[in-house]
């Protein structure tokens, strides 16, 4: 195989293949990415077995072939290069690579050893705008659990309905559920399913610079999403996700809009003064909000910021971590947030719409 082209395209798919790669001492051709050479295209592959990428870099192909090498070692390389153009040649089992300054070699393997990626059978098919989807897959992500002892909440909920595609995240300590718009010539009723946390993640990574839209396809227990330049193949989780929509509050005893700059400022400097609890308390008065912290071992902080009330005033104790999570990812400069009880859930979100929402549970202080 011999090819060339730019350095930056070739750059950005090694490194999204190299997070797609595993280590496996008895299967160390998972540390490898795929190098196919075809069709004035280089396409880039990586693999854990459990989640693929294939993705796609145009190049001038002198002489079509594969070969596989280092993941991490071909990325660490690509980064070090500042030439603007690569040309790589195949040759008895190892890859040139070579700069108008530079020259290297890399000890590749056989192709045929690479695991061959799964073909999807269509059983349903929809589309959503990149964009769009890279920015609600982002907003869902933080709220995905980290425990293994219910892996239903490991990933993001996934599930479309007549003209629009919902996704949803809990940890049960906070939810965040976001609405995107389907394509309207894939509109219609799909099955709901659980796309795994690495494998969301590394999606929104890749949506968030592609344009036009993307397209999923649901399988035996797998999920195809195809763009312009690639596709990304995962395996789901198995399980039932909660019935959550009752924990979204949609009627509240004290709603107030607050300055989303204001609220961010004053919670991260509360935090250095939180206790192991990770605590920060705001309190919401008629012509106000306070956002305090207290810890023995510090001292304390509090800060006010102007907010009108509607309702009653009441005190709340919050994760700071958690609560500035759901106010990074509105967009809004005013936005909502609405309770009912001290220890009930309350809900964030923009002013403007509710296509985001974002609840968290407040800290039981006695």
């Amino acid at each position: 195989m011999k090819f060339s082209c730019t350095k930056a395209e070739l750059e950005r798919a090694v490194g999204i293949a190299e997070r797609f790669t595993g280590k496996n001492a008895a299967l160390p051709v998972l540390g490898h990415v795929l190098l196919a050479a075809e069709d004035n295209s280089l396409i880039v592959t990586g693999t854990n077995l459990e989640h693929a990428v294939q993705f796609r870099v145009p190049a001038r192909v002198a002489r079509p072939g594969q070969i596989s090498v280092p993941a991490k070692v071909f990325s660490s390389l690509l980064q070090s290069l500042e030439d603007e153009k690569v040309e790589a040649e195949g040759e008895r089992g190892n890859l040139h690579v070579r700069t108008q300054s530079r020259e290297s070699r890399l000890n590749g393997a056989n192709p045929d050893d690479f695991p061959i990626i799964p073909k999807i059978k269509k059983t349903e098919v929809f589309s959503a705008e990149a964009a769009q989807l890279a920015r609600s897959l982002s907003k869902t992500l933080p709220a995905v659990s980290t425990s293994e002892f219910k892996p239903e909440l490991s990933g993001v909920f996934f599930k479309a309905g007549k003209d629009t595609l919902t996704l949803c995240a809990t940890d049960t300590f906070r939810l965040a559920e976001c609405a995107v718009p389907l394509a309207k010539d894939h509109a219609g009723p799909h099955t709901p399913f659980i796309v795994p946390h690495r494998a969301a993640q590394e999606l929104a990574r890749i949506l968030e610079g592609e344009q036009g839209d993307v397209y999923m396809t649901l399988g035996d227990n797998q999920l195809l999403v195809e763009t312009g330049r690639g596709k990304v193949i995962s395996r789901l989780i198995d399980g039932n996700f909660p019935d959550y929509k009752a924990i979204i509050p949609t009627h509240f005893t004290t709603s107030v809009h607050l300055e989303r700059d204001d609220i961010i400022r004053g919670v991260r400097t509360s935090s250095i003064f939180a206790s192991k609890l990770a605590e920060v308390t705001l309190r919401f008065g008629q012509k106000q909000v306070q956002i305090a912290a207290a810890n023995p071992e510090i001292g304390e902080y509090r800060t006010e910021h102007p907010a009108a009330l509607n309702g009653k005033e009441i005190a709340m104790s919050f994760n700071w971590r958690y609560f500035l999570d759901g106010i990074q990812a509105l967009e809004d400069e005013e936005i909502f947030f609405g309770c009912n009880q001290e220890s009930s859930p309350a809900l964030l979100r923009n002013k403007s719409h509710t296509s985001f929402s974002y609840v968290v549970m407040p800290i039981r202080l006695t």
